[in-house]
């Protein structure tokens, strides 16, 4: 460090061209690094989506999913996974192992699952990786309430122009339309009048697929080239379609006639809905955008109000809402912590002033903010780490301690300018006296970051940009403390003339103090060790969770019908919800999405309502309020969700029961939902198992069956040609791509399935009646399975702020229930997550300390000087727990990381304290006398930088920025912990030092024949 300040001063062009580039270089990197809202973190789970249309939820457990687990078996890598089997759809959850890489199990995943077989009608499964920032980041909606184009013109525009534009931005990954109307081509059978002729609805079906063809055949040679072969007899206009000849059965009442295909269907051009979507009670189609996981989130949202701009000249009938940008909440955030930066250097300046009362002093300290600020935004960019809430909150606190360093060189250097001549010599005396404090206390304060990287999931990727964004500026701070600083002094403080100050009354009445202390160590020590005590006491009565809740001014509402409810019908309900909510003042825009985009899903029983606030709005009143207006409004069998974004999401309870007989769980269940539902603090109390439907079961009599030539196969399929709906081939007519669709657009009446003819192989019409047994019986909609076994999970909404208080409160209870035999309990969800996340903080703080010992041990040559350093760490606590009390806070994963900031930060009063006794000791003081002179010239500076932290940290504890939620509670921590680690550093330290080194004394005692008063320098008697 020494050579660093001899050529700083040396050779002051150098530095200030380093400085320059080093400023430029941050700039640059500001400019091209990525922005998001959250870092982009991986849940350590994918998900397997396939759908299987006309499929009942058995169906899909034996077709689909059993085959997808067998495969996701045989990869290794995966934890566990959780199985959903519903009508049409199946979704496969997988946990990936913590040492797994999550992308190379993704890839296996889709080959193993792309061998398994699976049914022709089934769709190709999907295979997604889960990850923080991949969600929907823009809400659109678009409606055409002027009615100047008709509804087919403005879908068709939505679809294949604007969404296709949107598709089309650099950063968007996908751009989901809900609620738009599809035109399709259906042909309707006339089942009555087939019968007539003797043909059955399987017949007419096979019959226009045998007509309706386009493909390749081979290839063909002709002078010398080859050209491929292929048959066209595509339909290309209704009249093609309709004119279409039936050959009748021979042998009948028309034999060798022929139909044309509109004597015996309909063959109508239509609008098909699968979703409806609207905003504010008003039609307007959805459109919801996601962003790529690199792209920028706020270059994605300003093109994407370019392009708004540009329709909105482009088609002036046309509506175009924004409901939701999340670039909103990043921007306000950005802005927001940048302001409370600012005023934290304003306090920090003000307070460096009043210590020094030496304006040149306090902006020397000041340059080395934005220097390290500038270097910590470059190591960003080059590392891939983006700017987000994490990583700006980090160069948001590194602002308080960058200081710290430079504030220790400047004040050294302004005490000896005071008594020396003022020159390089004198400088660099002056830096290299405190060299190795500023450079132990700073490598041990990054040191404490180190175990971050080692925490596992979401947790760790979630704070790794924060201790990655400090980090880098601490580092930055130390070279600037012994280069850029000591020029700066050398260049102005130089010619200033003598300042003296008088001694302050702190600092005349703190030698009294520490000598009383030394003298009284046992009162001493047990004051702080009552406090200590008295801390730990508030932390058990603080609540607990786990990531704080984001202040975005968004409320998702989500309704549940039981399935199998009609579209138009749960729309009914919908509008209901939409009206009670729009009755609240603070609500701006109420969308509404009812169904679902896939039609393939068939999820026509589910509403997803995203209500935005007004901007400061109380979201928890909010939300109560509209659980008592809405709730009365929906059906007995209804379930609804509500939610509100939260970082790194979050889940509310949740109790899985575990069992090898269903009937059992099913049992169990209600038991345990009675017991939730007594818990007035969970809401919104549901299962996996109480949405059930009906079911037609259709029992084949394979006898009878026989006696007409048929199996249950061939019925089963005429049967489901007659009920359904099939998806033909495409047709094209000027130009336009238009599904081809037989069968009826709604649910087939149960009589008229009664009297349902089938056709047996010599032609004969037998009754469906005759040939089965139709039966209704309830089923379950969704079968849900885990590892390959079923279960039970049972869910709740906690609505106490301490949410990890409140599920372990009801987990106990729960395990003191007496469940059937062979069905065992386990909590998951929020309380899961804490478990694991607490005990990976607690063993990184644990890591830190140790860390921590090591860099004080390299640095002091010995292990008592460290040990009485470490004294310091359990008096932040002190602090820490009394401010986070005093606000009302929450133990959550934010304030264990104040405190883990907090190991690195307290130490460092504590060694430069610490390194000044040994230099004094070794010049020959004594050691109480060390202790006290270095006190009383180190107490300037423990003071001013720990003021200066504080200070700077003040405006992140009481903003009012978006960003302030994540921060409050961190910055309250740092701060109450730093307040009291200093004033009690300043007295316990140097006790515990001098009893550490009068035990450590009497082994040399007795091997040199001297008593303890002549081994440790004299100076210490007894307690009174």
């Amino acid at each position: 460090m020494k050579w660093l300040t001899k050529q700083s001063l040396q050779n002051p062009a150098m530095v200030v061209i380093i400085s320059l580039l080093v400023a430029l270089g941050g700039m640059f990197s500001f400019s091209q690094i990525n922005i998001e809202s959250e870092p982009q973190a991986k849940l350590g789970m994918l998900t397997i989506s396939t759908t299987y249309p006309t499929a009942s939820s058995q169906d899909v457990l034996e077709d689909v999913t059993k085959p997808l687990e067998k495969a996701v078996d045989r990869v290794s890598g995966v934890k566990s996974y959780i199985s959903r089997s519903q009508e049409n759809h199946s979704l496969l959850t997988v946990s990936i192992e913590a040492e797994a890489n999550p992308d190379r199990v993704r890839d296996e995943v889709e080959k193993s699952v792309a061998a398994a077989r699976l049914p022709a009608s089934a769709g190709r499964p999907e295979v997604t990786l889960r990850q923080i920032g991949t969600e929907p980041m823009y809400f659109l909606a678009i409606s055409n309430e002027k009615q100047v184009r008709s509804s087919e013109a403005f879908y068709r525009l939505v679809k294949d122009k604007l969404i296709r534009d949107l598709e089309m931005i650099e950063g968007v990954d996908a751009v989901e339309m809900i609620g738009a109307e599809k035109q399709v081509i259906r042909i309707r059978p006339d089942r009555q009048t087939l019968q007539y002729y003797g043909l059955s609805p399987a017949d007419l079906k096979q019959a226009i697929e045998a007509q309706h063809v386009s493909a390749s055949v081979g290839s063909v040679t002709s002078e010398g080239k080859e050209a491929i072969a292929r048959v066209n007899n595509a339909y290309s206009d209704f009249e093609q379609l309709r004119q279409t000849r039936l050959l009748l059965p021979a042998g009948g009442e028309g034999l060798g006639a022929s139909l044309r295909l509109d004597d015996v269907a309909e063959i109508k051009r239509e609008g098909e809905r699968t979703s409806v979507s609207r905003l504010n009670g008003k039609p307007a189609v959805a459109v919801h955008i996601t962003k790529t996981a690199d792209g920028n989130i706020v270059e994605v949202s300003n093109q994407i109000r370019e392009k708004l701009e540009h329709y909105r000249k482009e088609y002036p009938d046309l509506t175009f809402e924004i409901v939701s940008d999340r670039s909103d909440f990043v921007k306000t955030s950005i802005g927001g912590m940048a302001k409370e930066g600012a005023m934290g250097i304003l306090m920090a300046a003000a307070v460096i002033f009043l210590f020094l009362r030496h304006v040149k002093s306090t902006l020397i300290v000041l340059v080395s903010i934005p220097l390290c600020i500038l270097v910590s935004v470059m190591f960003l960019q080059w590392n891939g780490i983006s700017i987000n809430l994490m990583s700006l909150f980090g160069m948001t606190v590194a602002i308080g301690r960058v200081v710290d360093d430079s504030i220790v060189v400047v004040e050294n250097i302004y005490r000896r300018f005071q008594t020396e001549p003022r020159s390089n010599r004198t400088i660099i005396q002056a830096v290299s006296e405190v060299a190795g404090a500023i450079t132990s206390s700073t490598l041990a304060t990054v040191a404490v970051f180190l175990p971050i990287a080692f925490v596992s999931g979401i947790l760790g990727d979630f704070f790794k940009p924060f201790a990655a964004a400090v980090a880098w500026a601490l580092l930055a701070s130390l070279l600037v403390a012994v280069t850029v600083v000591p020029l700066l002094a050398g260049l102005t403080m130089g010619r200033d003339t003598d300042q003296r100050h008088r001694e302050s009354r702190l600092g005349l009445l703190y030698p009294k103090l520490l000598g009383w202390a030394l003298v009284h160590k046992g009162k001493t020590m047990a004051i702080a060790l009552m406090l200590f005590a008295g801390s730990l006491g508030l932390a058990f009565q603080l609540p607990s969770g786990f990531l704080p809740e984001l202040n975005t001014n968004l409320l998702f509402i989500k309704l549940n019908l039981p399935a199998g409810t009609a579209l138009d019908r749960t729309s009914e309900y919908a509008r209901l919800l939409e009206e009670a909510i729009l009755r609240e003042p603070e609500v701006l825009y109420v969308q509404s999405k009812i169904g679902s985009a896939d039609d393939a899903a068939k999820a026509t029983h589910t509403t997803e309502i995203t209500v935005k606030l007004t901007a400061g709005t109380d979201e928890d009143a909010v939300l109560e309020r509209l659980r008592q207006s809405i709730e009365p409004l929906a059906p007995a069998d209804a379930q609804i969700a509500y939610s509100k974004p939260a970082a790194g999401g979050q889940g509310g309870y949740q109790a899985v029961l575990y069992g090898t007989d269903f009937a059992t769980l099913k049992e169990a269940a209600i038991s345990v939902k009675q017991k939730l539902k007594e818990n007035p603090l969970l809401a919104n109390v549901k299962d996996n198992v109480s949405d059930r439907r009906e079911q037609l079961t259709i029992q084949v009599d394979r006898e009878r069956a026989l006696q007409w030539g048929l199996t249950p196969d061939q019925v089963s399929k005429q049967v489901a040609v007659a009920m359904g709906t099939s998806r033909l081939k495409s047709m094209y007519l000027d130009g336009e791509e238009y599904d081809l669709l037989f069968g009826t657009d709604h649910a087939a009446d149960l009589q008229q399935l009664a009297e349902l003819w089938i056709k047996s192989p010599q032609g004969h019409q037998v009754p469906l009646t005759e040939l089965a047994a139709l039966k209704m019986e309830e089923v379950q909609s969704a079968l849900l399975r885990k590892d390959g076994e079923p279960y039970v999970q049972i869910t709740a909404d906690i609505l106490g702020a301490d949410k990890g208080g409140i599920s372990k409160k009801q987990t106990e209870a729960l395990q003191q229930m007496e469940l059937p035999a062979g069905v065992n309990i386990s909590s998951e969800g929020i309380q899961q997550d804490m478990q694991k996340g607490f005990i990976e903080m607690f063993a990184a703080m644990g890591a830190a300390v140790l860390l921590v010992l090591l860099v004080m041990v390299a640095s002091f040559g010995n292990i008592w000087s460290p040990l009485a350093v470490l004294l310091s760490l359990p008096l932040a606590s002190i602090g820490g727990m009394l401010g986070l009390w005093l606000i009302g806070g929450v133990l959550d994963m934010t304030v264990l990381i104040g405190f883990l900031m907090l190991i690195g930060i307290v130490v460092t009063n504590a060694i430069v304290l610490m390194d000044r006794v040994q230099q004094l000791m070794k010049a020959g003081m004594r050691v109480r006398e060390a202790l006290i002179e270095a006190g009383r010239v180190r107490l300037r500076p423990i003071m001013m930088t720990a003021v200066a932290t504080i200070a700077a940290m003040l405006p992140l504890a009481l903003g009012f920025s978006e960003g302030s939620l994540l921060s409050k509670g961190l910055s309250t921590v740092v701060i109450g912990g730093l307040l009291s680690s200093t004033l009690l550093t300043l007295v316990i330290v140097p006790v515990g030092y001098e009893s550490l080194h009068r035990l450590a004394s009497r082994d040399r005692c007795r091997k040199a024949g001297k008593t303890v008063h002549e081994a440790i320098g004299g100076g210490i008697r007894d307690e009174a």
